[in-house]
């Protein structure tokens, strides 16, 4: 049995203020912390630096930051400083930090008056702790750099550079002023621009050279960088001087010929790049021109030809004249073998549906794609639905169009299957992406990063590129035989006479080789046109081959026909009582409606589709960006 207690309402009255006291002083500790963070910040109201280039090419460099604190104590500050190639310098070394006359220590302590350093490879990093500070402090912390002196050559306008950022643009205060001072050794000073006496020499706060004001001693040895307005954050402050090659006997560090030598390779691997790209397109043109490239013959056809130019069927025509065994061409055979008397084709379900009936005849002349057609769409009985096919045609597809494709090769109209033709030259062109994913990945993975584009990225693309060129070209690489043009071209000159076959007959006399001719226009995709001219002609009779839904006036006589058995082409004919005009779209329906069948494929696979109807200044560093950097800050 549940037990419900009883409330003490007084209690919960007597303790409900001291809860809401609680809550309230503590939603007012927060915003107090909140205020107090916000409130925490600090300006750098002088930012000096002093580089001492050393005879061996050492640049000393003694950060002074002044600083004023506000809002709560402060008591850490950080920099960092990027190494090798991200920060055009060999190393960093030897830093040490004081705040006027306290020199701190080295260790990981964390109290006032320590700092530690680390090295990650990439960059060096140093952290020092100071007592809580407020209102104005100083701190200067000092290191060298080995390696940060660009080295040139003694060619002409060439010459040795410091180029360094003094002030990195991560830096999270503004900088109200900022003096940085460049020293040289004894004799050295600046080189001067080709036959002026303005020396080489420039400061860049955010880019812009306007907003420093430079000064050169009158020894030439020292340099100063002044801004003459505030830097924010974000902006950074850039310093670069000039001097002779040779005063000074500095190595050429180790990045920069690690740089140098990246250039060389990517010059390289670019120019191969571009060269194998150029020679790759133009295999390519030459394959087709030499392989693909149908014969010219010296041969004079007539603008059209009014009879089949010779024996080969619609559907080989069809084939040859495209080299493709389209949808229209397999229809083609289907209409064909009706007009030769081999089947009818009836239509049921007041058009929704049609039936094909097999006509008992002789078949020993019939092609081998006529035979593969009859015995995929009949299988071993004589009758068959065309809805029955739906989604189970597909597949015998392949086999009826390598039928007709060894038929051009059997007549000699070509030397190999186009089919086979255009998969072989897509084939290489897939063996070339695969090629190129495996170059980019191995590449990538071993080169370094700065070639990495130039190893890795640019052959990828060369080798993608000429497999794309490969993956157009395979559908114009196959080839006629000498006899095979002759025998399209004929075939074509027929196609025109079919298509503008009312320029050249008169249809009302000529009505009996619409469906003589009908297969023809079907593998030359002129069908709906073909049809539609002949049915505006009252005398031009409906195909004895097919049985349209009769919708006119009582047949005349009675067909004779048992259940299950096919129609008589004579029952047929007699049946027709309107001609071809009251059964023309009955008769495209029946045609469109074949192909999108038979070609259709289940639902569940990767694509749902049909056919449907089938018709001067500074030299020698002037490539290199500034060196140092990082970021500073304090907490």
């Amino acid at each position: 049995m549940t037990r419900f207690h009883k409330i003490n309402k007084p209690l919960i009255l007597k303790i409900s203020p001291v809860l809401c006291g609680l809550i309230l002083a503590g939603l007012i500790f927060i915003n107090f912390n909140i205020t107090q963070a916000q409130s925490k910040s600090f300006v750098w109201d002088q930012y000096d630096v002093v580089i001492t280039l050393q005879p061996n090419g050492e640049m000393h460099v003694e950060e002074t930051q002044t600083l004023n604190f506000s809002g709560e104590p402060f008591t850490f500050g950080f920099a960092t400083i990027p190494i090798g190639s991200a920060g055009n310098n060999d190393g960093i070394r030897n830093l040490s930090v004081r705040e006027g006359d306290i020199v701190y220590t080295e260790n990981r302590s964390s109290q006032p008056h320590t700092f530690y350093t680390y090295n990650d490879g990439e960059e060096v990093g140093i952290t020092w702790y100071f007592e809580p500070a407020l209102g104005r402090r100083s701190y200067t912390f000092s290191y060298i750099v080995d390696g940060g002196v660009i080295v040139g050559t003694s060619a002409q306008g060439d010459g040795d550079q410091i180029f360094w950022k003094a002030i990195p643009a991560d830096h999270p205060a503004t900088i109200n002023n900022s003096t940085v001072t460049i020293i040289l050794p004894e004799g050295v000073s600046p080189q001067q621009y080709t036959g002026t006496t303005d020396y080489l020499v420039a400061g860049y706060a955010h880019g812009d050279d306007a907003i420093v004001a430079t000064q050169v001693s009158e020894n030439g040895r020292i340099i100063t960088y002044q801004l003459t307005q505030p830097l924010f954050t974000n902006e950074a402050f850039e310093v670069r001087v000039q001097f002779p090659h040779g005063l000074l006997n500095i190595p050429v560090p180790k990045w920069q010929s690690q740089m140098q030598q990246s250039d060389t390779i990517n010059l390289i691997a670019y120019s191969l790049s571009i060269l194998c790209l150029i020679s790759g397109l133009l295999f390519v043109v030459f394959l087709w021109y030499s392989l693909g490239r149908d014969p010219e013959l010296d041969l004079v056809v007539p603008e059209y030809i009014t009879q089949p130019p010779d024996h080969l069927h619609p559907a080989v025509v069809g084939t040859l004249v495209d080299e493709r065994a389209d949808m229209r061409d397999i229809i083609s055979i289907i209409v064909d073998l009706a007009h030769r008397g081999h089947l009818t084709i009836a239509e049921k379900d007041k058009g929704k549906d049609h039936t094909f009936h097999l006509i008992e005849k002789d078949r020993s002349h019939l092609r081998p794609f006529e035979t593969r057609l009859i015995k995929d769409l009949f299988g071993s009985g004589d009758s068959q639905t065309l809805s029955s096919l739906k989604y189970a045609f597909h597949s015998k597809l392949p086999n009826i169009r390598k039928q007709l494709y060894n038929e051009l090769v059997t007549e000699k109209l070509v030397d190999n299957s186009p089919d086979s033709v255009r998969k072989n030259y897509a084939l290489i062109g897939g063996g070339l992406i695969a090629f190129a994913v495996f170059v980019f990945f191995f590449m990538g993975f071993v080169a370094a990063e700065d070639v990495i584009f130039a190893l890795a990225f640019c052959p990828a693309i060369v080798l993608s590129i000429i497999a794309v060129a490969f993956f157009i070209v395979s559908r114009h690489m196959p080839r006629k035989t000498a006899k095979g043009v002759a025998a399209a071209q004929k075939w074509l000159a027929f196609r025109t006479y079919l298509q503008n076959i009312e320029l050249y007959e008169n249809l009302s006399e000529t009505n009996d080789i619409f469906e003589k001719y009908l297969p023809y226009a079907t593998a030359f995709g002129l069908d709906r046109s073909w049809i539609y001219k002949f049915a505006k002609q009252t005398t031009t009779p409906v195909p004895t081959w097919y049985r349209p839904i009769h919708s006119g006036r009582p047949k005349s006589r009675q067909t004779s026909t048992t259940t299950g058995s096919a129609p008589s082409l004579e029952g047929m004919s007699d049946s027709m009582s309107g001609g071809l005009e009251s059964i023309s779209s009955s008769l495209t329906r029946m045609l469109n409606s074949t192909a999108s069948t038979l070609s259709s494929t289940p639902p569940s696979s990767s694509s749902s589709s049909s056919s449907g109807s089938f018709s001067s200044g500074f030299s020698g560093g002037s490539s290199f960006s500034s060196s140092g950097g990082g970021s500073r800050g304090f907490g």
